[in-house]
């Protein structure tokens, strides 16, 4: 059935069946090679956007001590970049809308939250802390895709690639010596708010269609606008921005995080929208690699040996994960908003034809 298809669409006759399974098998391979390394430059895109903009916000955050005025910027130039290369027509971005606003909220607040703590870790802790105590969020993940996404536990492998992570971030906080009781705080507030936006999204991207580029401006637009209502009352920020001459480095810091936050942003809604939450959580560990070469070069304020062995441990047990399989039998769990749409098979459609199922009467298309 396949073979005669495109020799229909072709004008070809019955007798050019060869030709034309020949031409099939030909197309299956270059989508399959696609496909396959469609995946590999996600990771690289992906890779090389989370590995430079955690350096990037840890020497802007150094610099200019207002992290929820560094995220507004960001966040606006991304949604302002979008919106102007959707009415230039250069990308397709969905306009607002009620119906898919209210998917967006809790991602929001899952969003806000990750990226607020994240920065209030960096400003009491180095890069390589945050980095490790990100490598043992797999461990609950995984179990989230089981119970809520519809995913197979992990197999030996990944489980021993997990407890590589979360012996790495075992053996690297029994030797912080630089211990700061703020800095840990803010790292289980980060930890919550992670793991629930790792998972939500995940959700959100396979339950609710929408582009990818249509995700960042949702994302970054309504999370700006929920920043400027909160920015008012962050006085300390105020006075640091009253004092401050912003000199031509700062601002060229300012415009690269937000060029690289938009690419963040779009990298890592393609990543979700095509792997597991666990395994997308694993390679941004993995990743951190990157951050650590530039920390290295460019910051003063490291982790000892001891502790930069267990961080290497952790990236090495990353690299092990394997992302388990889909459930035969799952199926995702619709959103409230789409569960009036859900449709259902008729069991007498294979005599009768394909039944639509909707609240109401049942409508038969014979």
């Amino acid at each position: 059935m396949t073979a005669d298809l495109p020799a229909t669409q072709d004008g070809r006759g019955a007798g050019s069946t060869a030709p034309a399974s020949c031409g099939v098998t030909r197309a299956q391979n270059t989508s399959h090679l696609v496909e396959r390394y469609k995946i590999h430059l996600i990771l690289i895109y992906y890779g090389f956007c989370s590995s430079t903009l955690i350096v990037i916000n840890k020497v802007a955050v150094h610099s200019l001590r207002a992290p929820v005025f560094i995220l507004i910027t960001q966040l606006l130039f991304a949604a302002t970049t979008v919106k102007g290369l959707n009415v230039a027509g250069v990308l397709d971005a969905e306009r607002l809308q009620c119906s898919l606003v209210r998917p967006f909220v809790l991602i929001v607040a899952g969003f806000l939250g990750t990226l607020f703590a994240n920065i209030k870790v960096l400003v009491y802790s180095n890069v390589e802390t945050f980095i490790t105590f990100r490598s043992s969020t797999p461990l609950v993940l995984s179990l989230f895709d089981y119970i809520f996404l519809g995913r197979e536990l992990p197999g030996g492998r990944s489980v021993f690639s997990i407890l590589l992570l979360v012996a790495s971030c075992g053996g690297y906080t029994y030797f912080d010596q630089g211990f700061q009781l703020q800095a840990y705080a803010w790292l289980c507030v980060w930890y919550c708010f992670f793991l629930f936006e790792a998972c939500y999204v995940k959700h959100v991207c396979d339950t609710v269609k929408m582009t990818n580029w249509g995700r960042v401006y949702y994302t970054n637009f309504l999370s700006a606008l929920a920043l400027l209502l909160v920015f008012p009352f962050c006085s300390s920020e105020h006075e640091v921005l009253h004092s401050y001459a912003f000199p031509v480095g700062q601002v060229v810091l300012l415009l690269l995080s937000g060029i690289v936050g938009v690419c963040m942003s779009h990298a890592g809604y393609l990543m979700r929208s095509n792997v597991s939450a666990t395994a997308g959580v694993v390679v941004g560990v993995v990743c951190k690699i990157g951050s650590i070469a530039l920390n290295l070069i460019i910051w003063s304020n490291h982790a000892s040996a001891v502790q930069l062995f267990f961080l290497a441990m952790g990236l090495a047990g990353g690299s092990l994960f394997q992302q388990a399989p889909l459930r035969e039998k799952h199926q995702p769990k619709l959103p409230l908003a789409l569960q009036d749409m859900h449709v259902e098979p008729d069991l007498g459609a294979a005599h009768k034809g394909p039944a639509i199922h909707a609240p109401g009467p049942k409508l038969s298309v014979r």
